[in-house]
């Protein structure tokens, strides 16, 4: 038996597993339903990182997760793996208004943030030569882009290392919560455990459920593009708060551009994995409408992943029922947080912490909840 199993080879999945072998606890086992970790939504995500938030949970998960992150690039060797880039975020007058306590709170921690009107930062950024004279842009240098794949597989590694019990291409069919053990079912024979956390991104609430129980949590599609650029460009990261759209630099001529957010609930075993037609459309407005050299971009290929939606917008984190764990509720925002949030998870699981009030995964009285449209954690509350 293990001392304890963790569902779900993602960002948050694997930063979990880490804590729990450094902290020598025991046998524990990581089980991920693919051949390889991180390729479902952690793949598919933007990557920002981002300190731009503004609820202290997140400040301090931000902060946690970039020395995770540096952590993992240091141990990895993977010099590609963070890009520090800096990021523009694009409000009207009247958005930078209600944003100036969120600017104020980045200067307090000693963050860095400039206050720029349309013209400087085409000055600055010549190649972001759409912007109409009033447009705010906010200027946070220190912002990253992350490869979340090249993290978890370095986590992984660590890991391993350290003692992790790993099991890839194991899809948990059923949990069943008995007195003494937690017992997990999948296509060659169960798993037994001392306690387990679920970490499983938006296939959480389909485990919880088999267990007998239910969480408020909703996966929805969100979608991304990779946009060619021949001649190349020199941006950092862009992000658009009227449209939600943002833009990361990956590479001298290839651009990652999204939204695209469908909110309406999607079966993250049956959804269209592909980018939607008006989604491209989209994105190719918003490209032409901010930069020229737009017009010259071809699109690569088009994508769709699911994030996890909860009522309150903040994750779920928790015991559910006696020896099964929770940790999901990624809202669109989880890899600038991911690391941090699951070392969290893994010490709660552990008994080591004690997850807050307003993380329990059942402080609300329904799991029924209208899907609502945010920021992608930046600016967020």
């Amino acid at each position: 038996m293990y001392d304890l199993v963790i569902i779900g080879g993602g960002v948050w999945g694997v930063a979990a597993a880490l804590s729990a072998v450094e902290q020598q606890f025991g046998r524990v086992l990581l089980v991920e339903a693919n051949p390889f970790v991180a390729g479902e939504s952690s793949a598919k995500a933007g990557g920002i990182v981002s300190d731009f938030v503004a609820h202290p949970d997140d400040q301090a998960w931000v902060a946690r997760s970039r020395e995770l992150f540096l952590q993992a690039q240091h141990v990895g060797g993977d010099r590609t793996m963070i890009q520090l880039n800096g990021m523009i975020s694009l409000c009207t007058p009247q958005e930078a208004e209600d944003l100036r306590g969120q600017i104020a709170s980045l200067h307090d921690r000693g963050i860095v943030a400039e206050t720029w009107d349309g013209r400087q930062a085409t000055a600055r950024y010549p190649d972001l030569d759409g912007l109409a004279p009033d447009t705010v842009a906010i200027w946070t240098p220190g912002d990253w882009h992350v490869n979340p794949t090249a993290y978890a597989q370095a986590t992984l590694g660590m890991a391993r290392e350290k003692g992790l019990n790993v099991r890839l291409g194991y899809r948990v069919t059923k949990i069943r919560v008995e007195e003494r053990r937690v017992v997990l079912e999948g296509p060659d024979g169960g798993i037994e455990a001392e306690r387990v956390l679920v970490a499983a991104g938006t296939w959480s609430r389909k485990l919880v459920q088999t267990a007998g129980d239910d969480i408020p949590y909703r996966p929805y599609r969100t979608q991304l593009a990779s946009l060619d650029f021949p001649g190349g460009y020199d941006l950092p990261i862009v992000r658009e708060l009227a449209t939600d759209m943002y833009f990361v630099p990956d590479g001298p001529h290839n651009l990652l551009a999204g939204d695209g957010t469908r909110l309406w609930e999607h079966d993250p075993d049956n959804y269209q994995t592909t980018g939607d037609a008006d989604f491209e459309d989209d994105i190719a407005a918003g490209v032409l409408r901010l930069f020229s050299k737009g017009e010259t971009a071809v699109l690569r290929r088009s994508w769709a992943g699911l994030c996890g939606a909860t009522p309150d917008r903040r994750p779920l984190i928790g015991l559910v029922m006696p020896r099964l764990y929770i940790a999901c509720g990624d809202n669109g925002f989880g890899i600038k947080r991911g690391p941090a949030i699951g070392e969290f998870a893994c010490r709660v699981a552990m008994g080591e912490a004690e997850a807050p009030r307003h993380l329990d995964p059942h402080r609300f009285p329904s799991v029924d909840f209208p899907l609502r449209p945010g920021s992608g954690g930046t600016f967020a509350s």
